[in-house]
């Protein structure tokens, strides 16, 4: 990709300040703020990204650049931006001709190479991403869509420089399972080369704002990718030295609190030998667990837990007592005996505790299911329809200590539940868009839900036909 003259005539002060952050203490600072569209803001070296330290970089904010720099912090200018796009050749996705063009060479080699990428998603209208986002905030509630769709004007697929990929057979659609598919590896080891990122990788949910997403890639160039992938970042703001998320007020000075005195480093334990955690700036306030150990002082840093010398602390104030104690226990004497609950929403079981685990089976809005256990980082083990999983206690409500656990269903003898169409949707002879269409069913019609999800696709009954229809566009 031909880069901004701008990027290039400051690229030999980047590599020095590159050399610099390597050897001397980083100089913490705050984000720029957002600037009009036509115009570059420079960055502020931030360590972002487990202590990654990145130089400062022009950051694009014109729309219409393939550098375009997009996140919850930085949204479109004007935020109804739309894009010129073509048609994916052989899809129905749509790109901005360079991403379009970049993308079809990767099928073309990965191709060769024995893998078949399927183009999932790609451009999307504000009004689109609206509509996606109002729907996730009523199934899931506004904090956790916040998690996995964008708000509208902060979308990169409001670009036409992102796309979402996918195996041909629709196997682990959307989904964490998918960077371990043969499409998932052959991406991520190759996708650089021709100018895309995965732009939200495993980890780094609290400097993107996004779950891990290894089926989202943005394209950016190849000049821009390679530098990118080769800079070690994880992230496009640890490379560009930004925060993906708004700053938060600084808290006021109570007990269990301190103050750095300098850019100082949380470990994994009390003493210099043990691996860094973070690089916590200057003047920072961070929270006292109560634990104290040979002059280290145990912390709490930016949603991370770890140790510090207390020779860069200043207006130290120790809690009473550690509160990590008390914080879990209060919760755990109301439930951790329970034996059932009910859904408030319809609530995705996943192989493990975490939304990167595997999606076992969707559970519908208002269903009893049987707790099997103590719950742990705020999801509960369960058993539902005959299978065991976790699931978000977020979403569990009226538990129950007394009586006996439900007796399992068979999804197909029981009371079929439905969903409605939000666009004209095919319905196919199995679960995958290389299954036969069987007819289209048009939008805003209901549909009788017969079985359990599988790989994101629903099995249904309409107009007398059995058929499976994928479940982005039912609700």
């Amino acid at each position: 990709m031909k880069l901004p003259r701008a990027f290039k005539t400051s690229m030999a002060a980047v590599l020095s300040a590159a050399l610099l952050a390597t050897v001397l203490p980083a100089t913490p600072a705050l984000a720029a703020a957002p600037a009009p569209a036509t115009s570059a803001v420079q960055a502020q070296a931030l360590a972002v990204d487990g202590g990654l330290q990145i130089a400062a970089k022009k950051i694009q904010r014109n729309p219409s650049k393939d550098d375009v720099f997009v996140n919850k912090k930085y949204p479109l200018s004007p935020v109804k931006y739309a894009p010129k796009t073509v048609a994916v050749k052989g899809t129905n996705v749509r790109l901005k001709s360079s991403a379009a063009k970049a993308y079809s060479k990767m099928a073309k080699a990965a191709a060769k190479d024995g893998v078949k990428i399927r183009a999932v998603s790609g451009y999307r209208s504000y009004n689109r991403q609206a509509e996606l986002f109002n729907y996730y905030t009523r199934i899931y509630g506004k904090s956790y869509a916040s998690r996995i769709s964008a708000v509208p004007g902060t979308s990169e697929h409001q670009t036409g420089l992102a796309i979402d990929v996918g195996n041909a057979n629709g196997a682990c659609g959307l989904q964490a399972c998918f960077a371990n598919t043969p499409v998932g590896k052959w991406v991520g080891k190759n996708a650089h080369k021709y100018g895309f990122i995965m732009r939200y990788q495993k980890g780094q949910e609290s400097v993107t704002g996004y779950s891990y997403e290894p089926w989202h890639f943005r394209y950016l160039g190849t000049s821009l990718a390679k530098s990118v992938k080769n800079s070690g970042a994880k992230s496009l703001e640890a490379f560009y030295g930004v925060s993906g998320k708004k700053a938060k007020s600084t808290p006021k000075q109570t007990k269990g609190t301190a103050r750095t005195t300098a850019n100082l480093n949380m470990r994994t334990g009390a003493g210099a030998g043990n691996r860094l955690l973070v690089t916590i700036p200057k003047g920072k306030s961070v929270q006292l667990t109560g634990s104290k150990k040979s002059g280290w002082y145990q912390i709490r840093y930016s949603s991370k837990t770890g140790w510090v010398s207390g020779k860069y602390l200043k207006n130290i104030s120790m809690p009473a007592a550690p509160k990590k104690d008390s914080k879990k226990s209060a919760p755990q004497k109301s439930t951790s005996n329970a034996k059932s609950a009910k859904t408030t929403a319809n609530l995705n079981m996943r192989a493990g505790a975490g939304t990167s685990h595997r999606v076992v089976l969707t559970i519908p809005n208002g269903k009893k299911v049987a707790v099997r256990g103590a719950k742990k980082s705020g999801w509960y083990p369960v058993k539902y329809a005959g299978k065991n999983g976790w699931v978000s206690g977020t979403y569990l409500s009226n538990f129950s200590s007394s009586g006996t656990a439900p007796k399992t269903t068979n999804p197909k003898s029981s009371k079929s539940s439905s969903k409605k169409t939000i666009a004209n949707l095919n319905m196919r002879s199995g679960a995958g868009t290389g299954k036969r269409v069987i007819l289209t069913i048009p939008k805003g019609k209901t549909v009788t839900i017969r079985g359990s999800k599988k790989s994101g696709w629903y099995p249904v009954k309409y107009a007398g036909k059995n058929g499976w229809v994928s479940g982005t566009y039912l609700r």
